[in-house]
């Protein structure tokens, strides 16, 4: 892979902000620089029946950025002297019962001088004419931690506290810095005629356009920016059942008794959330086989309880109430 070197331009302003922004159309060059995209295994949860997906990873084409001519300054896929906001990808297809934990960006740039914290989003599509809308899901990095992921060519990652439940097309993006010396720009996949583009930005005056909108980069600018959704979805949990365990009562409201077979070896006990996240962990010695667990504080809903010590394996749906 080519080393990364940074453009540096003054940020400044010469004319209008209305006469600037006639300007971005065919305004800008690919910086010559291509990268290199490596595949990695997705990610996946605790439990196996919970499958995750980093979606359109690794980005097929040929990857590189662009930085805008004079007079104007910066990149097209990050800050600018068209002060963009932010800057996002679409994605129109989803699966019901899917949901996003987290963001994997790329960045072609990263440079800091007062180290914010960078916010990541996922936006619904409720905007005009199923543009960006609410804001429903974030999470934070520090810029710092962002350029030295650029510096060695590593991907940022980001986790929400909660996952996002998807229920329709949303937006994945990235909301830019502020202040003078913080940039950040995304790697993207080269123009080419006929593409059908899916990046977007958002100007100044906090309305979206379509980077393929002829009031925005135009036709020349059919590209998708390297910032992907990891969606996940639990797709079941086979109930495997040992005829000498039990679990009860079931629903339960804390306290849960379990019986066991007898083994030679220590017995695992592994709480799960409906969406994979392993909750609660013990391990016992074979010989006790039985014994109660207090689930007194966690949250009312379905979980699964699963036992084995290797070579035996009981699975089985417990609700709380």
């Amino acid at each position: 892979m080519k080393a990364l070197y940074a453009i540096i331009l003054p940020f400044c302003l010469l004319i209008s902000n209305a006469e600037a922004q006639n300007q971005r159309k065919d305004n800008f060059q690919a910086s010559g620089i291509v990268k290199t995209t490596t595949a990695v295994s997705s990610t996946s949860g605790d439990l196996r029946e919970t499958v995750c997906d980093t979606v359109r990873f690794p980005m097929p084409g040929e990857i590189t950025y662009y930085f805008l001519m004079a007079p104007q300054v910066g990149y097209v896929t990050g800050n600018n002297s068209f002060k963009d906001k932010a800057k996002a990808e679409y994605y129109s297809t989803f699966e019901t019962g899917s949901s996003i934990t987290g963001i994997i960006a790329e960045f072609a740039i990263a440079r800091s001088n007062s180290n914010p914290n960078i916010t990541f989003g996922i936006w619904d599509n409720t905007g005009t004419n199923g543009k960006p809308g609410t804001l429903v899901a974030s999470a934070t990095k520090p810029l710092a931690s962002i350029v030295t992921d650029a510096q060695n060519e590593q991907l940022t990652t980001v986790t929400f506290s909660e996952p996002w439940p998807v229920t329709g097309p949303y937006y994945v993006g990235v909301v830019l810095p502020t202040t003078l010396g913080d940039t950040v720009a995304l790697w993207c996949r080269k123009h080419v005629a006929g593409y059908n583009g899916t990046a977007w930005d958002q100007w100044e005056d906090g309305v979206w356009y379509a980077f393929s909108d002829p009031e925005n980069w135009g036709t020349d600018m059919l590209t998708s920016m390297l910032i992907h959704p990891i969606v996940c979805k639990t797709i079941g949990i086979n109930e495997l059942t040992d005829p000498e365990t039990s679990i009860s009562p079931n629903p339960a409201n804390g306290v849960v008794n379990i019986r066991t077979w007898k083994s030679e070896t220590m017995i695992s006990l592994d709480v799960y959330s409906v969406k994979g996240a392993k909750v609660y962990s013990r391990s016992y010695p074979g010989s006790v086989t039985n014994y109660n667990i207090d689930l007194g504080n966690l949250p009312k809903g379905v979980y699964f309880i699963r036992l084995s010590d290797g070579k035996r394996q009981h699975s089985q749906k417990l609700m709380l109430n």
